[in-house]
């Protein structure tokens, strides 16, 4: 679950997929949770205070599971100079003396807050991907109107074996160019064709059909700035 790096790495606690994953130890771990519920006086909410410190003999690193509350207003936080209870990434519980620990660094997570910026991100992702489906779905218009696009296109199926347009299936891969002036997006219609992993070499020059229905040449994007959407 964790990459053998993380130790060589200063303070995993700041890396939020290694905080995802210490949470998935604790809601796997049996002790774990029995630890919570028994010390935190509203055991339905989540761990949130990720500590590492080092005890004088090792460096610790885990997610706090219990101690002694450091403000009665939140129920979650710990306070790191009496005595802590920590989870590891190992699903090892140590009781950590606190007034012995340097080396401390914390970190407080507000879950709600993270919740609510992952579902943002969700919203964000899915209108991306409907604004792609729309410029493809214009640019498949394009396609149908451009005999020279649909000869290059009727090429390429035809070189797969695939039937020819309509009938064949349309060009996927969509660049946008980064350094271009005026219509900068455009499909794959001709090129470099990597059978092995069922895409384009987009290093070796290809045509793509633009968003205002003009072949362009590019020389592979070594060559110039383009991105695959």
């Amino acid at each position: 679950m964790f990459d053998q790096n993380y130790h060589e790495q200063k303070s995993e606690i700041h890396d939020p997929k290694w905080r995802r994953a210490i949470l998935t130890v604790f809601h796997s771990t049996e002790r774990a949770r029995n630890v919570w519920e028994n010390r935190c006086s509203n055991p339905t909410q989540t761990p949130c205070q990720f500590v590492s410190c080092t005890d004088g003999t090792r460096d610790l690193i885990g997610v706090v599971i219990g101690g002694t509350m450091v403000d009665a207003e939140d129920t979650r936080l710990w306070d790191l100079e009496c005595a802590f209870t920590m989870l590891t990434e190992d699903a090892e519980i140590l009781i950590v003396k606190g007034w012995y620990a340097t080396a401390v660094e914390q970190v407080v997570e507000d879950i709600t807050e993270g919740i609510e910026a992952m579902k943002s991100n969700e919203q964000t992702y899915r209108d991306d991907v409907l604004d792609l489906l729309v410029i493809k779905a214009g640019l498949a218009q394009q396609l149908d109107q451009s005999p020279a696009a649909k000869a290059f296109w009727d090429i390429h199926l035809e070189r797969l074996g695939a039937a020819k347009w309509p009938e064949g299936s349309l060009p996927q891969c969509l660049v946008r160019f980064d350094e271009r002036t005026g219509a900068k997006l455009g499909l794959v219609i001709s090129g470099f064709w990597v059978e092995r992993l069922g895409d384009w070499d987009l290093n070796e020059p290809f045509l793509v059909l633009s968003t205002d229905g003009e072949i362009q040449r590019c020389e592979g994007r070594v060559v110039e700035q383009v991105s695959v959407l």
